[in-house]
């Protein structure tokens, strides 16, 4: 994971990375926290960027862990959650092997495994095993592979409207895609502002998950308006809308 990226991304979050929060118009994220809420458990932020989820978090159980692996993402952290006393801040690249880590009753991670590395995805997911009590739950949010394929199509279409042959406007998309390598798109992996993205299929997250013990509870959309995808979208683009997939799932084991 690229730590001097994250670094300089803090300085501007807001405006520089997608708020899956701001967007969840339904409250999907929310509600499920707090259907999970007691205040004798304990939670951890995996990815926790500069603490959106934070006071939700603090309000809903004992004591809260915010991990990231960004020192200024944390700092901006502890500024936006000065009030929280029950949150503890910790710089960690959870890509990497880690021990030592408190086990905890709920764990929330929002477009954090996102990284093109198939070794440092399974470290991550590895150490959301670990550090998930037997019979404690997952909060997951990943980008959407099929959501990715779909705006493509979605805007192959828009380019033939404005005229452009079907070839054209193919190729309109790959261009504006960076050249979208056919080695990343096998592997799920789709650039976003240039930066190469991993994005999951539903089934793949059901295999993931499953082979690290946890059984899956629901796998749902979490659909945004065109605007996340495009500028200025036409009226006529409408439903089915964008998504991520939000997973709920919960480790085997008794507690």
């Amino acid at each position: 994971m690229d730590v001097a990226y994250w670094n300089q991304v803090a300085e501007n979050y807001d405006k520089e990375i997608f708020s899956v929060l701001a967007h969840d118009e339904g409250n999907l994220i929310s509600s499920r926290i707090q259907e999970l809420a007691s205040y004798r458990k304990t939670a951890s932020d995996l990815g926790c960027g500069i603490g959106k989820f934070l006071p939700i978090l603090s309000d809903s159980f004992r004591h809260v862990n915010a991990y990231d692996i960004s020192d200024k993402c944390l700092e901006q952290a502890r500024v936006n959650c000065a009030g929280l006393s029950n949150v503890d801040y910790i710089k960690a690249d959870l890509s990497k092997q880690k021990s030592g880590m408190p086990e905890v009753d709920l764990i929330l991670c929002v477009n954090a495994i996102i990284m093109p590395s198939i070794s440092q995805r399974a470290r991550f997911f590895g150490s959301i095993s670990s550090h998930l009590n037997p019979g404690g739950h997952l909060i997951l949010v990943v980008p959407s592979f099929e959501s990715a394929i779909y705006s493509n199509i979605r805007q192959v279409e828009w380019n033939k409207r404005r005229g452009l042959s079907s070839g054209a406007a193919v190729m309109a998309v790959w261009n504006s895609n960076n050249k979208q390598k056919a080695s990343h798109l096998q592997r799920g992996i789709v650039n976003i502002d240039h930066v190469p993205t991993k994005h999951y299929l539903k089934e793949e997250l059901h295999a993931v998950l499953q082979g690290l013990d946890f059984d899956i509870q629901e796998i749902i959309k979490i659909e945004y308006d065109w605007e996340t995808e495009f500028s200025n979208p036409p009226r006529w683009l409408k439903d089915p809308f964008p998504w991520d997939w939000l997973v709920t799932a919960r480790k085997r084991g008794s507690k």
